[in-house]
C-alpha cells in the first residue's frame, strides 16, 4: 500500500528524490512482553534514518493487554519517532505525554474524548435535556471525560452536572445510583463489563424505565461483530460508536488515512529540502548508544506531519496537539430484532464535526413513543448531613422501618475518635428539629431526597493547605445539592457556600458541671460569728451563771452567806452553771433550782434570751448544714479564666470541638486562647460533657442552643450554661453557590416562622426536663462571684459531719474528765481538804465539796475494807451492826452540831 500510494500519486514524486520509502508490518501477539517490543524498536525501528511507527491496535482485543499499548506510546515518546496511532486507550494518555515532551510526537487518529463530549451535548441540545447525571470509574480517562464534560457545561451555561468517581461494585456507586437524575451519561474504561454492572444497579433501582435514558461511550460498549448487546441489556440504550465502526474495514480505513498523512507529510518535507536546502538530522542511535536516546530529527518530521491537511476524500486535519479534528460517530441504538435472541445495537443517527448530528427512528426506554422531558415530576436531592442532637439525632432503624417522625439516612460507622471503621454506610433513622424542618419542606417544595451523612465528619473549615472539609467541602464538590442540620452562618463559609435565611438564632456559650462542694467540720458554728459565739458562750453564760449564784448567796431565802447548811440546800456556783447550760441547750436533765426571787427572776430572763438564740440559731443552722453545690461562674469568652487559664493552681482546663466554627471562630479572635485548649478539645459533645462531668476538662465552649439543650435534658441536672452569649450568629440550610434552592427553601422558611411553625419546633425540640423545673420564683440560687447553689434535697450523713464532729469532741473530752476525777479522789481530795476548813470548795460544786468535809467516808476505808473483809457468814453480820450503829451516830452528831449553831 506505501509503495502504491507513492507510485500512483503524481504529486508525491518529490518524495523519491530524498527519501527511500519502505515499510514493514509486525504483528504482537497477547503474550508479548515488554522485552518484545524493545527489542523490535532496535532492530526495525532504530535501523531507519526518518522512521514512523503506524501504531493500530486491534479493536477486538485492546483492552485485554493495554500495558503493550502503554509501553509503545511512551517508548516512542522517550526516543522521540514520530507515532500515528489509532488507539481508543490512547485518548486519555495525550495530555500526559505532550506534558512529558513538550515538542509532541504523537498524531491521534482515534476520536478524542473531547469530540465524544461533544457528540453527546449535541443528543443533550436536540431533546432540550439539561439535567445531566455523570457515572465514571477511576481507570484511564475518566478524568479528561469529565474535564471535556465541565467546559461544555461552562459554555452551555444551563446544565446541571453532578458525578461520581468511582468503581461500579462500590457501594459508592450504588448509593449515588439511587438518586439519579433522569438523564445518565455512563462512561466505563477498561472493562466493557463494568456497563453491565452498572446497569443491572440500575434496573434494581427502577432507572430504566419510560422515564430515563441512558448514552455509552465508546469505551463502554461491548464490542463484537454481529453487534449484539450482552443479555440483560434494557430497550432504549443509546450510544457512540465510530463511523466505521470496529471490523476489518474500520482498520483498512484507517491504515489506508495513515499512509496518506505519512506520504503527504514526506512529500512537504522532501519539497522543503529540495527548495531551501532544508538540512534533515537522520536517526543515528541504537539501543547500545549512551547518553540521550532522544532523536530530534523527530520533531521536524512530527511537525509536518502535525501540518498535513487532506480535503479529499475524506477531511483530515490535526490540531496543535496532534489531535484529529474531523471525526464522525455513528448513534447506536439498541433495539428488539426478531431472529436475534438478544437485543441488537441498530444506527439511528450520525455526528460530525462539520455537519453536526442527524437523527432517525429511535427506540425509548420502556418502549416509550416519545423521549423523556429530562426532568422528573418531583425533583431529587441530595442532602448532607451530620449528627448534632437534637437537631439531627442518629437511632437505630427497627426491622419494621423508620416512624412518622423520622426519615431514613445512610451514616458511616465510626469509633469514638470519628473515625470511620468501614467503607461502606449503613441506614439508620434520622430526627430532630432539622429533620422535622427538611420534611416540611420536601412536602412544601416538592421533592424528595436521600440523607446521608459526610464523609470526613467534619463540619467544615480551613485547614492549614486553606482546603475546606466537611460539609462546606460537600457543597463546593457539588456532591451534595443542600446541606440540614445545625450548619452555622459565618462570614467564612460565606465566600464558598451559600446559606439560607437563619431559621434560629444562636451563639458560643459555655458549659459547667456542678459540684458538690465539701461540708466544714465547723458548720454548726456557722451561724454565729465568732465574737457572737465569744459573748454568748464565753461572757453571757458565765456572767449569768456567776449573778445565779452570787444573788443566791447573799439572799436570806437562799444560801444566806453560808449559814444554810449544804444538806438543807445542795446549790453552788457549778450548779448554777449547770442549771444555765441546761436552760440554754433546753437538756432534759434534772437540776438544783435556786430558792431567792432575784435569782429565779434571771434564770427566767435568761431562758427568754435562750429561748430566742435558739430560734435565730435554728433558723440560720440549715443553710450551713446542707452541701453547698459549687461551680464555674464564668462571665463569657472573656473570662480571666479562660484568658488567663495558668493564673489557676491546678490550671483551668476547658476546649471545643476541632475544625468547627466555634473553633475556627476562637483561633481568629482569640488565638492564645486556642492554642492552650487545643489540648483539651474534644471529639464529640457527648465526649465534651462526660469530660466536663468528671472533671477531666473544667469548661466546654460550643453552639449555644446545643449546650441548652445537653443541660436541660441532663439526668440529675448537674450542668449549667454560664456567661454572655458570644458570636451571634444563626442556622441555615447550606447550598452550593448560585443553586436554585436558595430562593425557594428561603420563602418557605418565612411562611414557617409567621405559621409558627418554627416556635413550636424549639418548644418541642428544645425544652428540657431541668429547664421546666426551674420555674421563676424556685430552684438555684446563685452568688455571681463565687459561683456557689443552694438547693433543697434529702440530708444525708454528709450534712451533719459537723454534729458528729461535736459529739466525738464531746466525747473525748467527758473521757479527759472521767481521768481527772480519777485523778482527784486518789491523789488531790487529801491535798485540798486542809484548804477547806470553812467550806469553800463546797460553794463551788457540792460534789467536790462533800467528800472533803468527812474524815473517814466510806472511800476512806475502802481500801481497809477489801483487805480485811470478812471471810464468812457471821462475820458479815456483825460487819453490818456495828456499820449502822456508825452511821446513827453520825447523824446524831450531825443534829447536835445543828443545835449548837
Amino acid at each position: 500500500m506505501v509503495f502504491k500510494t507513492v507510485n500512483n500519486n503524481r504529486r508525491l514524486s518529490t518524495i523519491r528524490t530524498v527519501f527511500q520509502p519502505s515499510s514493514k508490518v509486525v504483528l504482537l501477539k497477547y503474550e508479548d512482553k515488554t522485552d518484545v517490543i524493545l527489542k523490535l524498536m532496535c532492530n526495525e525501528i532504530l535501523n531507519n534514518q526518518f522512521p514512523v511507527l503506524l501504531h493500530i491496535n486491534n479493536p477486538y482485543y485492546h483492552l485485554n493487554n493495554p500495558s503493550q499499548n502503554t509501553y509503545i506510546n511512551i517508548l516512542t515518546n522517550y526516543l522521540g519517532v514520530p507515532l500515528l496511532s489509532w488507539d481508543p486507550d490512547i485518548t486519555s494518555l495525550v495530555s500526559r505525554l505532550i506534558h512529558f515532551n513538550p515538542y509532541g510526537n504523537m498524531l491521534l487518529l482515534s476520536p478524542s474524548i473531547s469530540l465524544q463530549t461533544q457528540a453527546i451535548f449535541s443528543i443533550l441540545q436536540r431533546y432540550n435535556w439539561s439535567d445531566i447525571s455523570i457515572v465514571t470509574t477511576q481507570h484511564t480517562g475518566s478524568i479528561d471525560f469529565i474535564t471535556s464534560i465541565r467546559q461544555l457545561v461552562r459554555q452551555s451555561r444551563s446544565s446541571k452536572f453532578s458525578f461520581v468517581c468511582e468503581t461500579p461494585k462500590s457501594q459508592t456507586l450504588l448509593d449515588y445510583l439511587s438518586y439519579q437524575y433522569v438523564l445518565t451519561i455512563s462512561t466505563v474504561y477498561y472493562y466493557s463489563k463494568e456497563t453491565s454492572t452498572i446497569l443491572e444497579i440500575a434496573d434494581e433501582l427502577g432507572l430504566v424505565s419510560e422515564e430515563y435514558a441512558w448514552i455509552l461511550t465508546l469505551e463502554s460498549i461491548p464490542k463484537n461483530s454481529g453487534m449484539i448487546a450482552p443479555r440483560g441489556y434494557p430497550l432504549g440504550l443509546l450510544g457512540i460508536f465510530y463511523e466505521d465502526g470496529y471490523g476489518k474495514t474500520a482498520m483498512e480505513s484507517v491504515l489506508k488515512m495513515s499512509v496518506d498523512v505519512w506520504a503527504q507529510a514526506l512529500n512537504n518535507l522532501a519539497r522543503d529540502v529540495v527548495k531551501t536546502q532544508l538540512q534533515l538530522q537522520p536517526l543515528q542511535h541504537s539501543c547500545n548508544t549512551t547518553g540521550s536516546l532522544y532523536w530530534k530529527g523527530g520533531d521536524v518530521l512530527y511537525r509536518y506531519l502535525k501540518r498535513v491537511n487532506i480535503r479529499f476524500p475524506k477531511p483530515i486535519k490535526f490540531n496543535d496537539k496532534g489531535v484529529l479534528q474531523q471525526s464522525a460517530f455513528k448513534i447506536i441504538n439498541l433495539q428488539k430484532q426478531e431472529k436475534v435472541a438478544n437485543h441488537k445495537w441498530i444506527e439511528v443517527g450520525k455526528w460530525s464535526s462539520s455537519t453536526g448530528l442527524t437523527m432517525r427512528s429511535i427506540t425509548w426506554m420502556g418502549e416509550a413513543l416519545s423521549p423523556p422531558l429530562g426532568k422528573p415530576s418531583r425533583a431529587y436531592l441530595r442532602i448532607a448531613t451530620l449528627k448534632e442532637e437534637p437537631y439531627v439525632n442518629y437511632n437505630k432503624m427497627p426491622e419494621e422501618g423508620c416512624g412518622p417522625h423520622a426519615v431514613t439516612c445512610r451514616i458511616y460507622p465510626r469509633d469514638a475518635f470519628k473515625h470511620r471503621v468501614g467503607d461502606g454506610t449503613i441506614n439508620v433513622c434520622c430526627s430532630g428539629l432539622s429533620i422535622d424542618l427538611l420534611v416540611r419542606l420536601s412536602q412544601d417544595l416538592n421533592f424528595d431526597f436521600d440523607l446521608f451523612e459526610v464523609e470526613d465528619g467534619e463540619w467544615g473549615a480551613e485547614d492549614v493547605n486553606k482546603e475546606w472539609n466537611g460539609l462546606v467541602k460537600v457543597l463546593t464538590d457539588q456532591k451534595a445539592d443542600m446541606v440540614v442540620t445545625a450548619f452555622k452562618i459565618s462570614p467564612d463559609r460565606n465566600t464558598q457556600v451559600a446559606f439560607s435565611v437563619p431559621y434560629l438564632e444562636t451563639g458560643i456559650t459555655i458549659i459547667v458541671s456542678i459540684r458538690e462542694g465539701a461540708i466544714s467540720p465547723k458548720a454548726f458554728l456557722e451561724p454565729y460569728d465568732y465574737p457572737s459565739w465569744g459573748l454568748i458562750l464565753v461572757f453571757s453564760v458565765h456572767a449569768t451563771g456567776i449573778s445565779i449564784f452570787v444573788f443566791e448567796w447573799l439572799s436570806p431565802n437562799g444560801l444566806d452567806r453560808g449559814r444554810v447548811s449544804s444538806r438543807d440546800h445542795k446549790f453552788s456556783l457549778f450548779r448554777s452553771f449547770w442549771l444555765i447550760w441546761a436552760m440554754l441547750l433546753s437538756a432534759a436533765v434534772s437540776t438544783d433550782t435556786p430558792r431567792s426571787v432575784s435569782s429565779r427572776f434571771l434564770a427566767n430572763l435568761w431562758a427568754l434570751f435562750a429561748l430566742v438564740f435558739l430560734a435565730s440559731y435554728t433558723a440560720n443552722l440549715a443553710a450551713f448544714m446542707i452541701t453547698k453545690e459549687e461551680f464555674y461562674d464564668l462571665s463569657g469568652i472573656g473570662d480571666w479564666r479562660l484568658q488567663n487559664p495558668q493564673s489557676l493552681k491546678p490550671p483551668f482546663k476547658f476546649g471545643t470541638i476541632s475544625q468547627g466554627i466555634t473553633d475556627s471562630n476562637i483561633k481568629k479572635n482569640h488565638y492564645d486562647m486556642w492554642r492552650y485548649m487545643r489540648k483539651y478539645n474534644q471529639s464529640s459533645v457527648a465526649t465534651a460533657i462526660q469530660s466536663v462531668k468528671s472533671q477531666k476538662i473544667h469548661a466546654f465552649i460550643y453552639d449555644a442552643t446545643v449546650l441548652e439543650y445537653e443541660a436541660g435534658r441532663d439526668k440529675g441536672c448537674r450542668l449549667r450554661t454560664v456567661g454572655n452569649w458570644y458570636a451571634m450568629t444563626g442556622y441555615g440550610i447550606g447550598f452550593p453557590k448560585n443553586s436554585k434552592w436558595i430562593q425557594k427553601v428561603n420563602m418557605v422558611l418565612l411562611q414557617l416562622e409567621e405559621e409558627g411553625m418554627m416556635e413550636r419546633l424549639k418548644r418541642f425540640w428544645l425544652k428540657g426536663a431541668c429547664q421546666v423545673k426551674q420555674k421563676p420564683g424556685t430552684g438555684v440560687t446563685k452568688s455571681s462571684f463565687s459561683g456557689k447553689t443552694v438547693s433543697s434535697h434529702t440530708l444525708g450523713i454528709l450534712n451533719f459531719t459537723s454534729a458528729f464532729i461535736l459529739l466525738a469532741c464531746g466525747i473525748a473530752v467527758g473521757t479527759l474528765l472521767h481521768i481527772l476525777e480519777h485523778f482527784y479522789f486518789r491523789c488531790g481530795r487529801q491535798n485540798l481538804q486542809k484548804a477547806n476548813d470553812r467550806g469553800f470548795f463546797s460553794l463551788m460544786s457540792y460534789a467536790m465539796g462533800q467528800p472533803l468535809m468527812r474524815k473517814n467516808t466510806v472511800r476512806d476505808i475502802e481500801p481497809y475494807y477489801v483487805k480485811y473483809r470478812c471471810e464468812n457468814r457471821a462475820c458479815d453480820i456483825e460487819y453490818w451492826k456495828v456499820q449502822h450503829q456508825l452511821d446513827f451516830a453520825l447523824l446524831k452528831i450531825d443534829r447536835l452540831q445543828r443545835t449548837i449553831s
